[in-house]
């Protein structure tokens, strides 16, 4: 992706951990983790950019079966961050019986890291 502040990803799923993970294919220096929620973990580089989402327990988490993660047909999040919060809208597409299926993720928390403001996007090729 050539936009600004608006990355591709590659992603992972570890069936038998049930851990689906994204991340971001630039190349970045990691700086912190934080949890979002129980299990949703968003990483971000020394520049305060979102490199990375890990989701355990995703297939509950986006109600699908396990095997339809092993192949995503697209991803795209959206994170916001402004002085009081730090905010994920996800969006998954899947397979579900041969039939192609969208599946939403939203989560939130304070903003206590001192993440500048800003909004940027998380996409599949």
């Amino acid at each position: 992706m050539n936009e600004k502040n608006s990355y591709e990803v590659e992603y992972m799923y570890d069936e038998s951990a049930d851990i689906l993970g994204i991340k971001a294919t630039r190349d970045f220096t990691y700086h912190e983790t934080i949890e979002l929620d129980a299990g949703l973990l968003l990483d971000f580089d020394e520049d305060n950019v979102p490199t990375a989402l890990e989701i355990h327990d995703a297939s509950k988490r986006l109600d699908v079966p396990k095997n339809s993660l092993n192949e995503l047909i697209f991803f795209h999040m959206k994170v916001i961050v402004d002085a009081k919060s730090i905010s994920i809208n996800a969006l998954f597409g899947v397979l579900i019986h041969n039939k192609e299926n969208k599946q939403e993720l939203e989560s939130f928390t304070s903003n206590n890291y001192n993440i500048p403001n800003m909004v940027a996007d998380l996409v599949s090729a």
